[in-house]
């Protein structure tokens, strides 16, 4: 079976999805990316593992909004003549040229959705307007949890295949054996919260600053953007600021911390919720993240707090930070969680799918 899959980047955290998806038997995978880089991101280039080509094109990024106008788009499918299209989104025009494509050949469209209700750029009305135009023509869709599913439900979406993101879960197991000794290089000695955020209005880092004045422990922010003097400015004594942090830094800080925090304003997934459940960490979330609802069980292995409250966000950070016995219980909890989100799993229930729409 043929399958085209439009993206918009090589994402480094999707590629091994891609690579379990291609090493499928009975797949035949071409994946489409409409740029190399995304301007906001900047990440590194990686090897492919799978068959895939970069489409030509022109981007624009406007009021942090990017968009990428490609050319070819369907003379790239009607070459490869696939029996499925998978795109990721509506928020692109390739993703629509795909969606022609589909019609005119009779091939179902499959659609690749993170967003969930709670995110603040939905329900803006000619946006609605076109994603219920996708659900219309859409087959089916591939979710990554609970809070896009009821997301693409909601907007009439029938058939909903959930395929968990995925991340090398080795990595983190490997690092939380050497956590002490980690702990000791980095110069942790009270409970460390660990944020990993692009520092932007809608990541929230500013609420979560505010929340922690008052809370006993350290907070590690690992990331950079527009926001950071204000963050920077907001930051009490106990917040250190690490800027920007290469990959591998970065698993020690995971492997090293007592919990970690994701307080943003608006986030379809949130991947770095994921690895941090990947390192066993007790979770602390706003209500935004989609991961949090797969990922944290209340009271059991982190908290989930209104958006932009900074009393709620305060006394659960507090809780994790004297709770000790909660911390030690949370651990096995979050890791048993994380334990199924594997390229292999995204990998089946996408192919499971493709094959019943083949079907």
């Amino acid at each position: 079976m043929r399958i085209a899959l439009l993206t918009e980047i090589p994402a480094p955290f999707r590629l091994p999805l891609f690579a379990a998806l291609a090493a499928e038997p009975d797949i035949d995978l071409r994946v489409l990316f409409l740029a190399a880089n995304d301007p906001r991101r900047n990440y590194p280039s990686y090897p492919l593992d799978f068959p895939a080509e970069v489409l030509p094109g022109k981007d624009v990024l406007a009021r942090g909004r990017w968009l990428v106008v490609n050319v070819g788009v369907l003379g790239r499918l009607r070459r490869f003549r696939p029996d499925l299209v998978l795109v990721g989104g509506w928020n692109q025009p390739a993703f629509w040229q795909a969606l022609l494509y589909t019609r005119t050949a009779r091939v179902p469209l499959v659609v690749w959705v993170e967003s969930t209700a709670r995110d603040e750029r939905a329900g803006r009305g000619p946006a609605e307007a076109a994603k219920r135009a996708v659900v219309r023509s859409a087959a089916a869709f591939v979710v990554p949890g609970r809070a896009a599913e009821e997301y693409v439900r909601g907007l009439g979406a029938k058939e909903v295949a959930v395929a968990p993101n995925a991340i090398d879960l080795g990595v983190f197991g490997e690092r939380t054996e050497r956590r002490a000794e980690l702990r000791a290089q980095l110069g942790l000695d009270r409970v460390t919260f660990l944020c990993v955020s692009r520092l932007s209005p809608e990541k929230g880092v500013d609420v979560l600053v505010r929340a922690f004045d008052g809370v006993p422990g350290e907070l590690a922010l690992v990331g950079d953007g527009p926001d950071r003097e204000r963050v920077a400015a907001l930051a009490g004594p106990n917040v250190r600021l690490l800027g920007r942090v290469e990959r591998d830094e970065l698993v020690d800080w995971y492997a090293s911390a007592d919990a970690f925090v994701m307080p943003s304003r608006s986030e379809t997934w949130g991947m770095a919720m994921q690895e941090a459940a990947a390192a066993g960490l007790p979770l602390v979330a706003s209500e935004a993240p989609g991961a949090g609802y797969d990922l944290i069980e209340e009271g059991v292995n982190g908290f989930r707090v209104p958006v932009e409250d900074v009393e709620a966000l305060r006394a659960a950070l507090v809780r994790v930070a004297t709770d000790n016995a909660f911390r030690e219980r949370a651990r096995p909890r979050t890791l048993e969680l994380a334990r199924g989100y594997t390229p292999e799993a995204w990998a089946e229930a996408v192919a499971g799918l493709a094959r019943r729409l083949a079907r």
